[in-house]
């Protein structure tokens, strides 16, 4: 299969699923619901006027019913109570009352039909919108007066309202607020307070925060543009918030089909729900990140284990694939560690070899950033874990530093790397690691899997780093060090240490034991060149900077470079001291695996199947893999005319 031009960019999916949710003659759940919201009612007045309940009971109970109430009243402005208007305007008038008192039912059906129909748009025109307006230490209150804005919207255009409806409204405020005024002159106050007035303040603060606030603060998009994007849908916490909140965290399916009974939200979400999807539906979590599509199938898969959702067939090479962040922990203070959960369908594609790194990738300020980091815990955890030091201008890390909480979603890379040796039981073998600051993150695994899986083997570290305090995993190290593994802290920055400075080829022969099997090395180029020329044996490096070069190529001419990706073959023109293979792929609007585009950590490693390609610089493919002909192809550049690589292979 050969393509040598983008396809057609994917149309808007249109048109509104069928809920397949009907009203039925009555909605018994909801006439339980103001049967027992009146009961609670009963309750709250006989321990106001009778019963001398504490008030820290009865105004809980106030609040609620004028909940509940409105859940009630909410089902009659949309006649989801029953196929029968009249049943339906019945509970309207019957609930209206414990909601607001000053109004009628004709009022507030109208009002809310004009937030429906005018979602997001200015208060003046979408009255809900009055609960998100202004500044931030403004909301409570304006959560509190949303029926006060209500009459106000009103009266502006009530010219425009039928004469009855008006005058029946306006005559129902003026008998209220007299009543009340009589009674709280007549020795009624405390009762009046007490009984309604307080509690359904507090009832309408958690209303206009849950009904109004919460679906669509922050969304800019009106009903009219897009109503998937309008509203939105809230995950995490279901099993209590669902009916805590009377299922109003599945508000959108409510603005996409009004008339479906409140109880009935979640399975009308559930059969559509790859339909929601498709047309980009606006999902946050109860804590308010917002979720793509993608994230919200890895939410379902991680939260509620609804079975697995559709995902990309496993490859040999590395994938993204959306993760949640299990927790966000500081390890010093400029260092921190970063836990993912993997869901159980993806397990395969994450399990790792000491050593290996996860190259994590989100956008920043607008801009798509990558980086790699080492996995620190032994295979036997099989937990995907990864130390982030935070470098002085770094974006990614800075970001990770300040930003990252638990619960995000980052897209994450499955592990690559071929930073270890096969172990053996039986082996009885001396290992040397040296590592300089962050070069310690993927000796961790190294050294603890090594250990584990090697009774009889042991291993000396020379850590280097500034002071004791910016020592990542210095105080963990010194817990593990005994018999089988010394560690040795060399330090540049603190005077009196017994080993001052910084790592040497002399120090690190000195401390090191005269004969090792094997070493590992890792930290700034420099330091691993310079102890690499100096050991005899096996050495394996990995470093975490590298200087930009570029080599002498010897030729100039246009190849034809043909890359495979998932099976899918690009053929595209590319001059050998032009860019690298990898940039040009991408400017073809491909999506090669990389990371650090610098020649260190191997994640952009390809095959070259007919031709020639020379590197840059390469610090990640060994000799063997060379010979075999992979190539680093942030590194590559073409060197015969036609050139035919496999990211597969």
């Amino acid at each position: 299969m050969s393509q040598t031009a983008l396809p057609p960019a994917p149309q808007p999916v249109l048109g509104l699923p069928d809920p397949g949710e009907k009203v039925p003659q009555l909605a018994w759940p909801t006439a339980a619901l103001y049967a027992g919201t009146l009961a609670l009612f009963a309750a709250e007045a006989y321990g106001v006027l009778a019963g001398d309940w504490s008030r820290w009971l009865t105004v809980p109970i106030g609040a609620a019913v004028t909940f509940l109430m409105f859940s009630v009243l909410h089902e009659s402005t949309h006649h989801a109570i029953s196929t029968n208007t009249r049943v339906n305007d019945a509970f309207g008038h019957l609930s209206m009352p414990f909601v607001v008192l000053w109004t009628t039912f004709p009022v507030v059906k109208f009002i809310h039909i004009e937030h429906h129909r005018n979602t997001n748009e200015p208060m003046t025109i979408d009255p809900d919108n009055w609960t998100s307006a202004g500044p931030a230490w403004q909301l409570p209150l304006r959560w509190a007066t949303i029926d006060l804005w209500y009459l106000v919207f009103y009266l502006k255009g009530i010219a425009h309202r039928p004469r009855q409806e008006a005058a029946l409204a306006l005559t129902t405020f003026v008998v209220v607020i007299a009543g009340m005024t009589v009674g709280m002159t007549t020795g009624y106050a405390a009762e009046i307070l007490w009984l309604y007035l307080i509690p359904q303040r507090i009832g309408l603060v958690v209303l206009a925060w849950w009904f109004d606030y919460l679906p669509h603060h922050g969304l800019t998009v009106t009903q009219r543009e897009n109503k998937y994007q309008a509203t939105r849908v809230r995950v995490g916490g279901e099993f209590w918030l669902t009916p805590l909140f009377v299922y109003q965290n599945y508000h959108l399916v409510h603005h996409l089909h009004p008339s479906v009974p409140f109880y009935r939200y979640v399975r009308a979400w559930r059969r559509n729900e790859q339909a929601y999807l498709d047309r980009n539906a606006a999902i946050s979590t109860w804590f308010g990140r917002s979720l793509t599509p993608t994230e919200y199938r890895t939410w379902r898969r991680l939260t509620d284990d609804l079975g697995p959702t559709p995902d990309r067939a496993s490859a040999q090479r590395p994938v993204f694939h959306p993760l949640r962040v299990r927790s966000v922990a500081r390890l010093t203070e400029d260092s921190t560690v970063v836990t993912f959960d993997v869901p159980a369908d993806l397990e395969h594609e994450y399990r790792y070899v000491q050593g290996q790194h996860i190259t994590l990738r989100a956008v920043i300020d607008g801009a798509d950033v990558r980086r790699s980091y080492s996995i620190i815990e032994p295979v036997s955890a099989n937990t995907l874990r990864v130390a982030v030091k935070r470098i002085e201008g770094g974006v990614f890390s800075t970001y990770v530093h300040r930003d990252l909480v638990a619960d995000d979603i980052l897209d994450v890379m499955s592990p690559t790397g071929r930073f270890h040796l096969a172990l053996d039981a039986s082996a009885r073998r001396s290992y040397v690691a040296v590592a300089a600051g962050s070069g310690i993150t993927p000796l961790m695994s190294i050294i603890a899997t090594t250990l584990e899986a090697e009774p009889e083997s042991t291993f000396t570290l020379v850590y280097g780093n500034r002071t004791p305090r910016s020592a990542m995993f210095g105080p963990q190290l010194d817990a593990l060090a005994g018999d089988r593994l010394t560690v040795h802290h060399v330090l540049s920055r603190t005077p009196g240490a017994p080993l001052e400075g910084r790592v040497t080829a002399e120090l690190v022969h000195e401390l090191a034991p005269h004969d090792v099997d094997a070493w590992f090395l890792c930290g700034p180029q420099e330091l691993v060149d310079s102890l690499s020329a100096s050991i005899d044996g096996t050495v394996l490096t990995e470093v975490f900077h590298t200087e930009p070069s570029q080599v002498e190529v010897g030729v100039d001419i246009e190849s034809q470079v043909t890359v495979a990706l998932d099976g899918v073959e690009t053929t595209f023109g590319l001059r050998s001291t032009g860019d690298t293979i990898l940039d040009a792929a991408m400017q073809q609007g491909l999506e090669p695996p990389y990371s650090c585009a610098g020649g260190a950590c191997g994640t952009c490693r390809a095959k070259v199947l007919l031709g020639k390609a020379v590197m840059d610089q390469n610090h990640a493919l060994d000799e063997d893999e060379i010979a075999t002909g992979y190539v680093l192809t942030c590194q590559a550049h073409p060197v015969s005319e036609e050139l035919r690589i496999d990211y597969d292979a």
